[in-house]
Parts: C-alpha cells; structure tokens; sequence
C-alpha cells in the first residue's frame, strides 16, 4: 500500500514542528553551572585554564601509557 505525499508532508511538517519546540525548549534551559564557571574562568584567566587543560591531557596521555 503506497502513501499520498500530502500525509508524508504533513508527517514531515509535524516531526519538524517537533524539533523546533524541542531546540526552543533546549534555549530555554538554564546553563550548567560548571559550563558557566568554565567558561567565565576562560574569559578572565584564559592561561591558567589552557595550562590547566594541558597538564590535564598530559596526564591522561601518560595513564594510557601506564595502563598499556
């Protein structure tokens, strides 16, 4: 049994109007604490967190080596 495109079009403009209200629910949605300090530390003391960041890659490069 073969569908009419005009109820294929209306189910893709239902599942878009989903996604919209969806991605405009997810806007809505406060920022994670620890997403905002990261990003207000990166605005004010930007050296410091890609020092940080760094020191925290190198360690986990060197665990992987350990762990092999």
């Amino acid at each position: 049994m073969r569908r009419s495109p005009m109820r294929d079009r209306k189910v893709g403009d239902e599942i878009g109007e989903l996604l919209r209200q969806t991605y405009d629910d997810v806007l809505r949605e406060p920022l994670p604490d620890r997403l905002r300090d990261l990003l207000e530390g990166l605005e004010t003391d930007r050296p410091f967190f890609l020092a940080e960041a760094r020191a925290r890659e190198d360690s986990d490069a060197a665990n992987t080596l350990i762990e092999r």
